[in-house]
């Protein structure tokens, strides 16, 4: 928030807590360093309180686990008498005079408090409890903890030199380091392959092929179409075979059907979007298989690199498969197919292989786009001679130029990553022939780069259906091109890495951070932003601050603080919630407080004292706490989009993470139909984001060690 927009709250004598009551700023009772500290203890207070609870909650579920109680509104304790009761009752005392001495002054019995109590139906109407939350929650401990004990940290200033605040020679390292590695990782992703492709002679030879290994015999068709005889044509023609002959050849023209092109869902013809004729499968055969030229293996290589060592446990062994899609023939002198991008048939496809067989025509180009770059197949020159190839990832812009002259025939395969851990095939690429590998090595294995830990968030460079029915299966395993590469270097250096789903919130999936040059939103060239579709920020830090922090700061009046929300999935695991002690700084982390950025505004403003290192001033981003289908839901008709999330799209709001590049893809997360006098539909929208936790230096002993005797 800019200086400029919190004038609005004050005048020159002091702020404005109504139309009569102004008080000047040197009057007041407490600075704003003051109430940052206060709120601080307020919040570590409640959230140890609530943890407390929550594990009370959770023992009187196995006292009385009927789901129907939680429909009440406070808790009706006649439900679960008996000695069970009481022994839970002396642990939440013990829990409480252990994390909170002093809170329970007062009655002897615990349910008499009555601060607690109030703040038990609270917790009571808003915890749910699970058995079963390990198969919905994939947020890594790893990630929870080093980012609690890095909050931690913050909180208490016991951060190290390389992420403290106010050592600007440090800071300034850290940051020229992140920098570098930004400019890495997008080196990676421009210079990283998205298509190949390849040609094969056509040898008119008598003896064995195996004497020509480079080369192909002639490419036999055969297609029937209905129940008429099979027929055969020779490719490339020749004037000695009648099975050779341009008249053949048009008979398997003829007997094409018109092709169409997805749109969204459907299927359409529009002659001057694409002109071409096209064979289904069950229509042909042919004698050309892409895998005996070692075209496949050789796809594998270029866009799908394999991984050797430790990172094959969890990668394995990945193998490209092709199924033949489609017989296309483009003749002269209209055959085209404009600029689009490919639907893909399935979740575990990952791109499509198209070849060229060797019959004459000009024009024609195969032109593939990624991410601003472009190759040009020029496939008209050896179209007589020659079986040529390409493989592009299935998020590739393409087109198919006008054929000038002459039928350009080709197949089409689907390509589809599979596990090869039974495969003969042995993995091709080792991490640590990558010139990214050493530079990430040398910066983690040297004090200065995330001391004290961290968790490094990195957006998918390619798009991925990571909302579809099959994520959870697709992913890591379907990465592409810069994204494998990058997953399989953190991998290999022994870091945890996942791949979760990123929520945007207003239209925003990250902090900005200008001195990365990151804007933390979707670019787009030409298209209107999604703006009414986006989620709004949660909490009104206005309000907040008027009704609930000024009058501590202006007369000394106790302190209220209100989280705007509570940043976890609504159900949580035993697991979870018997660790009271990890479970109140977690809630302790993810909950936000309306109000504190606005009072620092002010103080900044004003000249007045300030923490420039104000955990208020740090943002976080919404983290799916796992990979989870599209859908949509009539829940809560009366309830905002805000209000609805963590029922149907459970997260984290997770701050601290060192984010390194843009959000990139999205796809929709859900949708939310309402009725009533207006229906209506709310979309949200989420991007993939790889995820490599980095430990403290004092924990990279072994990942030093290890790295060493590897490299040796």
């Amino acid at each position: 928030m800019s200086d400029d927009e919190s004038d609005h709250l004050s005048n020159e004598q002091g702020w404005r807590m109504d139309e009569d009551d102004k008080v000047p700023i040197e009057e007041y009772s407490h600075t704003v360093i003051d109430l940052e500290n206060e709120v601080n203890r307020v919040m570590t207070e409640g959230c140890k309180v609530d943890a407390c609870l929550d594990w009370f909650i959770y023992c009187l579920k196995e006292i009385n686990p009927d789901d129907n109680l939680y429909m009440y509104g406070q808790i009706n304790f006649e439900l679960f008498s008996g000695s069970r009761l009481e022994e839970i009752k002396e642990e939440l005392r013990t829990n409480l005079n252990r994390l909170v001495p002093g809170y329970l002054d007062g009655p002897s019995d615990i349910l008499e408090v009555e601060k607690l109590t109030e703040r038990l139906n609270v917790r009571w109407r808003s915890t749910q409890v699970s058995n079963n939350t390990k198969k919905q929650d994939d947020v890594s401990g790893a990630i929870l903890d080093t980012l609690i004990e890095k909050h931690c940290r913050r909180h208490s200033g016991d951060l190290k030199a390389s992420s403290t605040a106010g050592l600007p020679e440090t800071q300034d390292s850290f940051l020229n380091s992140c920098l570098q590695l930004k400019t890495f990782i997008e080196g990676e992703r421009t210079t990283a392959s998205y298509t190949c492709g390849g040609c094969i002679p056509i040898v008119q030879a008598t003896g064995p092929l195996d004497k020509h290994p480079r080369g192909s015999g002639p490419v036999n068709i055969f297609w029937s179409i209905g129940n008429s005889s099979a027929r055969r044509v020779s490719l490339p023609l020749r004037a000695d075979a009648e099975d050779a002959s341009p008249a053949v050849l048009q008979h398997l023209i003829t007997s094409c059907d018109p092709a169409s092109f997805g749109r969204g869902q459907e299927d359409v013809m529009d002659l001057s979007y694409r002109r071409a004729g096209k064979l289904d499968p069950e229509n042909f055969a042919t004698s050309f298989h892409p895998a005996t030229f070692g075209i496949i293996e050789t796809i594998e290589k270029v866009l799908l690199p394999g991984i050797v060592g430790e990172t094959a446990n969890r990668l394995r062994s990945r193998k490209i498969y092709a199924e033949l899609y489609k017989m296309n023939i483009y003749s002269g002198p209209s055959g085209l197919f404009r600029s689009h991008v490919d639907t893909p048939r399935s979740q575990s496809q990952i791109g499509s292989l198209v070849v060229c067989l060797p019959a004459r025509f000009k024009g024609g180009s195969l032109l593939v786009r990624h991410q601003g770059r472009e190759v040009n197949f020029d496939w008209a020159p050896g179209s007589e001679t020659t079986i040529q190839w390409a493989a592009f990832y299935s998020d590739c812009e393409h087109e198919i130029k006008t054929v000038t002259e002459g039928d350009r025939i080709t197949l089409t395969y689907n390509l589809y990553v599979s596990d090869g851990a039974d495969s003969v095939l042995h993995s091709i690429m080792d991490p640590k022939s990558l010139p990214l590998y050493g530079w990430v090595k040398d910066l983690l294995t040297k004090p200065g780069f995330l001391d004290d830990g961290g968790v490094l968030g990195i957006f998918c460079s390619h798009a991925y259906p990571h909302s579809s029915s099959s994520t959870t299966h697709d992913l890591p395993r379907g990465l592409k091109g810069s994204d494998v590469v990058l997953y399989s270097i953190f991998q290999s250096l022994g870091l945890h890495v996942q791949v979760l789903p990123v929520l945007e919130n207003n239209g925003k999936y990250i902090p900005k951070d200008l001195k990365l040059g990151l804007k933390g939103k979707v670019k787009r060239e030409g298209e209107i932003a999604r703006r009414s579709h986006y989620i709004g920020d949660w909490g009104d830090d206005e309000y907040e601050f008027a009704d609930e922090f000024q009058p501590y700061l202006v007369k000394d009046e106790p302190l209220h603080v209100n989280p705007s929300n509570e940043g976890l999935p609504q159900v949580s695991s035993r697991e979870d919630i018997a660790d009271i002690d990890r479970r109140w700084k977690l809630l302790r982390m993810t909950r936000r407080v309306g109000g504190m950025k606005k009072a620092i505004s002010f103080a900044r403003s004003k000249g007045l004292p300030y923490k420039e290192d104000s955990c208020y001033l740090e943002e976080g981003a919404q983290v799916g706490s796992c990979l989870r289908p599209y859908e949509t839901t009539e829940w809560g008709q009366e309830m905002s989009l805000d209000e609805v999330l963590p029922h149907v799209w459970p997260a984290y709001y997770l701050p601290g993470i060192t984010w390194l590049t843009e959000p990139k893809h999205e796809e929709m997360a859900f949708s939310q139909v309402t009725y009533g006098n207006q229906a209506g539909l709310g979309t949200r929208y989420s991007c993939a984001a790889i995820f490599a936790v980095v430990p403290p230096w004092d924990r990279r002993t072994t990942l030093r060690d290890n790295n060493g005797s590897r490299d040796k």
